[in-house]
């Protein structure tokens, strides 16, 4: 009896002892499984960075000493900016293009304009490539709505190859996810003077976010209206990465090294805690804003002609129709001849959403209708309650009013002049509307004449704000439509405009 539990105690230790190493070898395997994919998840996050950073540069806005521009001076080499951020190199893909550099609106306001005259006391504009480079920029286009701009790199007097450049391409997807692993590469505080950007990296924690809009004047709404951005109605990325002064206009990489966005240290509300950061994602809306900005034109936005604001879940649910979003935009007017009118789209209407994307609030709604653009048609489904019935309705998009004109900056137009009149939509510029407007002219409006021409003559006596209604009796209700007739017309032609008058523009 001794013996047999002599053997079964030694077997019993025998398989403990397997058992122990066995659970030592299963903890050891794991623990170098755990330590692979770390060192992969680290390789994939240096690879993306040695990359991406040939491609982000720092931007310097500053004025000379003596109030002048040296357009073939730099700066001394330890130079350290006032006003700084960061910037990106961008290629829209066409062949023979030239790089090109997308950052901040608001890092560059003040900036020369491209093939501007050269005018004292101007702001200068200094990019500081990875290779510690550095040359002079000037604006092509920017928009203060969206709050970027586009830069040309004056190579001209330097030794610096456009074929030396590396721009990233803008990606064709828009593939935003929360949880999605990111790298940024910014220059914060201009640590970036060495030329070497800094990196930071983590998660997409949201999207669609807004910026706060207490930071916008309560007290004067016109100047809010100035301020405001289309990042106010749900535009933005939040990543949980800290973005410190001078971050604006950096890169946001997903993990294969495309630029998925610009960053932007602006989005915090003053006083609170900035550990998240925000960034303006090139989906297919960005896309749009940035290719008008590098073809050098001004950033145009939709508009549909009414006064929304928010069915709250107590007037959902007040609806004889059951939804399945708990809150969607109400309409509580609509501007008489205005696209939406024309549409067929009424006060007390509910906007369920917009090319199928859900609105849950007014912002919702102006956000997606004015991405889309002028000309563009949105199909609006909307729930109107005193048939008891879903609707589909087609609204072929006007243009939205521009607040902040002087700000806008455009090296081209989408239109040439005809005759010395420069026209557009007829809510092109604001300063030419009623604060509260009641009615859209269906007419082009004139934004500018030249002096020296025809139309600025005392017998014709157009001048901006004017609407033109009709062209030689045919009516003319945006800028495409002017261009097509104009381009068909010679000698005198009789312009209706929408005060009454009638005049008769000669050839110029």
């Amino acid at each position: 009896m001794l013996r047999e539990r002599t053997r079964f105690a030694s077997v019993a230790y025998y398989a403990a002892c397997i058992l122990l190493f066995s659970s030592i070898a299963t903890v050891n395997a794991q623990e170098n499984d755990a330590l692979t994919a770390a060192r992969n998840l680290q390789r994939a996050f240096t690879k993306t960075i040695e990359d991406g950073e040939k491609s982000v540069v720092g931007i310097a806005r500053f004025k000379s000493t003596d109030g002048r521009r040296e357009p073939s001076g730099l700066p001394p080499e330890n130079f350290v900016p006032n006003e700084f951020g960061s910037g990106v190199l961008i290629s829209d893909g066409r062949p023979g293009r030239k790089p090109v550099v997308l950052t901040n609106y608001h890092l560059v306001r003040g900036g020369p304009v491209a093939d501007a005259p050269t005018d004292a006391g101007v702001s200068d504009i200094l990019v500081r490539f990875h290779d510690r480079r550095r040359v002079r920029a000037s604006i092509i286009a920017a928009d203060p709505r969206s709050d970027l701009a586009v830069l040309r790199l004056e190579l001209g007097r330097t030794e610096i190859k456009w074929s030396s450049l590396k721009p990233f391409k803008l990606q064709t997807g828009d593939s935003f996810k929360k949880g999605n692993l990111v790298v940024t590469l910014s220059n914060p505080y201009a640590q970036s003077r060495d030329g070497s950007a800094s990196a930071g990296w983590g998660i997409i924690s949201n999207i669609a976010r807004r910026l706060d809009r207490r930071s916008l004047p309560v007290a004067n709404p016109e100047e809010a209206l100035r301020q405001e951005t289309i990042h106010h109605f749900g535009t933005l990325l939040q990543i949980d990465a800290r973005l410190n002064l001078g971050a604006s206009g950096g890169a946001l990489l997903n993990l294969d090294g495309e630029l998925i966005g610009i960053t932007t240290s602006l989005a915090a509300l003053d006083g609170y805690e900035k550990s998240a950061g925000f960034a303006i994602p090139f989906d297919k809306p960005t896309r749009r804003i940035i290719g008008s900005l590098i073809d050098g034109y001004e950033v145009e936005y939709g508009f549909l002609g009414v006064g929304p604001t928010t069915a709250t879940e107590e007037k959902m649910r007040s609806i004889s129709a059951k939804f399945e979003q708990p809150t969607a935009a109400r309409i509580v007017k609509v501007v008489t001849n205005s696209p939406a009118a024309v549409a067929g789209l009424f006060a007390k209407d509910i906007v369920l959403s917009v090319n199928g994307v859900p609105v849950y609030n007014q912002y919702d709604l102006m956000r997606e209708v004015a991405l889309l653009g002028p000309g563009a048609t949105a199909t609006l489904r909307i729930w109107r309650e005193r048939e008891r019935k879903e609707r589909t309705l087609l609204v072929k998009l006007g243009k939205w009013p521009v607040m902040d004109d002087e700000g806008i900056i455009n090296t081209r137009t989408r239109l040439p002049p005809w005759r010395g009149l420069s026209v557009d939509y007829p809510t092109a510029r604001s300063k030419h509307l009623p604060y509260q407007l009641d009615r859209y002219h269906r007419a082009v409006l004139v934004t500018t004449v030249a002096g020296d021409s025809v139309a600025a003559g005392q017998n014709v006596g157009i001048k901006a704000g004017d609407y033109i209604t009709h062209l030689n009796k045919v009516p003319v209700t945006t800028p495409a439509e002017f261009e097509k007739l104009v381009s068909k017309l010679s000698g005198s032609v009789t312009l209706n405009l929408a005060d009454g008058r009638r005049v008769v523009l000669p050839p110029q």
